[in-house]
């Protein structure tokens, strides 16, 4: 088996990435970890802003799809990082 390089980042997909979700959901009690408002599991209707988004809190590319670096947002709260940028 070839050695993996230390730095590497966990990319998920399919069930891998369902299972953080629902773990991340899980951890955060289903309420942002931002407001503190309870989430949504799926969303009642598109573009539902209390809808449950799991958040990266770095960049993908340099802290990959793990607990520690996911949590809890509303849907609206996630959209306007995206848009506005982190506060």
């Amino acid at each position: 088996m070839p050695a993996c390089p230390k730095n590497r980042v966990v990319r998920l997909k399919g069930k891998a990435l369902a299972e953080l979700r629902r773990q991340c959901w899980e951890r955060d009690e289903g309420r942002s970890v931002k407001s503190g408002v309870a989430l949504y599991w799926q969303p009642r209707f598109d573009g539902d802003p209390l809808a449950y988004d799991m958040a990266h809190i770095r960049p993908k590319a340099l802290g990959g799809d793990v607990l520690s670096n996911v949590r809890a947002l509303s849907h609206e709260e996630h959209v306007r990082e995206h848009t506005e940028g982190k506060q």
